[in-house]
């Protein structure tokens, strides 16, 4: 059955005549009058007539429920015209032969009709539209469980209407615990709200439901990552894929899921697969840039977080760690302008703001630098190591008593901070405090004496500590 039948007229009449004269339409199309006849005495006995459709209809429609759309009858051709007379909202029509096929209408009732012009007006964008048609389809038959499913997913599109999503979802699950959709779209609600472990169960009931719903093990996967199980959410994402492989997110997912577990090289093939599929997902641009740089190849990270920015110049996290890359490669002006960009973007990014102060101050710019610790220690007041860094800037300046306050303060929120032992201890020696000096290198060569990275800060505190101890 080709929907081609229907032949109407629908785009040449006037947009407000389509929204208010509209009916919905389902149908039922067989091979034989014997077999149509069967089934009007079905329908007359109660049987649904959606149910009716999807077991023997041969037409596309029959996966919806022979749903065909909303269409005005006055468009049609003029023998489902004949068909629809006098029939009101619900009822049936008369077998109708049309070629080789022997069909049944079915007239809509008023809440499916206001239901199907809200799924539209949902397509559209068009959500508070669509929700005044869901709730007036609620109105004329409050029992009908997928306009309480529709309605809920609508709010939960719209800002702050989750709380109101969950009560129309559980409603339509308590009127249809079957309708796997609703219990799929309960969890995403519930897992925006911090709610995991509901959200969980709540895809773990679509899969029970319908074991083959590729997007629930992709949405079951995600909660077990929240929970902290990057193994568990792999085998979700890997079960998401052996159903659908075209989910370009899920290979993402599934990638950030294996670096999590150390695979960084399955991990990367997973990035460059979920690129082949969606060559703008900025996310996968950003993580095959991180992967590629934890494995030193710098040159190919700068590239992907170039290319993840360039498809989302909003991407501020894309931003930092090109900042930091390019800082790497020895490119100070330009990791300056991406700090800045990462910053523009989220201007309560501490780790920004301490590390555009670190490039700054290897330019020179100590005032600069200055303003930047000062901004990040504003937003992280407790981070000991940002303490320790504006030390350093304020101690480049000659202001020394102010730099061995933040060093006090940085020690205080770490002891063990070997960095700050030896700063405290170089500003202690300037000031001619001879023993506290002391002590302060004593106490970073016991926290730093096999620290590779602090080599030559050991060997220099070595050589201090011998001439202040004579």
């Amino acid at each position: 059955m080709c929907l081609l039948l229907l032949v109407f007229t629908i785009a040449a009449m006037p947009a407000a005549a389509r929204e208010t004269e509209r009916v919905g339409l389902r149908l039922i199309a067989v091979n034989t009058e014997k077999e149509a006849a069967s089934l009007q005495m079905q329908l007359q006995a109660g049987a649904a007539f959606e149910d009716l459709a999807k077991k023997y209809s041969t037409a596309p429609s029959a996966a919806e429920g022979g749903w065909l759309g909303l269409f005005q009858i006055a468009g049609l051709r003029p023998e489902f015209q004949d068909a629809l007379k006098g029939l009101v909202p619900g009822q049936v029509s008369p077998i109708l032969k049309v070629n080789e096929e022997y069909l049944l209408l079915k007239l809509a009732s008023e809440a499916e009709t206001h239901a199907a012009f809200g799924c539209e007006l949902a397509e559209q964008r068009k959500l508070d539209a669509a929700v005044s048609e869901f709730r007036e389809a609620l109105r004329i038959n409050p029992q009908y469980a997928q306009a309480h499913y529709y309605l809920g997913a609508a709010l939960f599109e719209l800002d702050n209407g989750v709380d109101e999503a969950l009560v129309e979802l559980r409603e339509a699950i308590r009127l249809n615990p079957e309708n796997a959709e609703a219990h799929n779209t309960l969890g995403l609600a519930l897992l925006e709200q911090g709610s995991v472990d509901e959200a969980t169960h709540e895809y773990r009931e679509v899969l029970r439901i319908d074991p083959q719903y590729a997007e629930a093990h992709y949405n079951l996967g995600n909660a077990l990552d929240d929970q902290g199980r990057p193994e568990a959410a792999a085998a979700e994402y890997r079960e998401a894929l052996r159903i659908n492989p075209g989910l370009a997110q899920a290979h993402y997912n599934l990638g950030v899921a294996l670096k999590r577990l150390g695979n960084v090289d399955e991990a990367i093939e997973e990035y460059h697969e979920a690129l082949r599929l969606q060559p703008d997902l900025a996310q996968a641009h950003h993580a095959l840039g991180k992967a590629l740089d934890d494995q030193g190849k710098r040159d190919a990270a700068v590239d992907e977080y170039r290319e993840a920015v360039r498809i989302d110049p909003n991407y501020g996290p894309a931003h930092y760690n090109l900042g930091l890359a390019l800082k790497e490669q020895g490119k100070l002006v330009d990791a300056i302008a991406e700090y800045r960009e990462a910053l523009r973007v989220n201007p309560h990014h501490a780790e920004a703001y301490n590390n555009l102060g670190i490039a700054l101050e290897e330019q020179g710019n100590l005032d600069e630098a200055i303003q930047e610790y000062r901004d990040a220690l504003r937003i992280n007041p407790n981070d000991a190591l940002l303490h320790n860094n504006l030390g350093v800037a304020i101690g480049d300046q000659g202001n020394l008593d102010q730099a061995i306050e933040q060093y006090q303060e940085a020690l205080r929120l770490n002891p063990a901070l070997a960095l700050a032992h030896y700063n405290l201890g170089e500003c202690l020696r300037k000031k001619g405090e001879r023993d506290a000096a002391a002590r302060e290198f004593r106490d970073f060569l016991k926290l730093a004496a096999n620290s590779s990275e602090l080599k030559t800060r050991v060997e220099r505190a070595r050589s201090i500590l011998a001439e202040l101890e004579r």
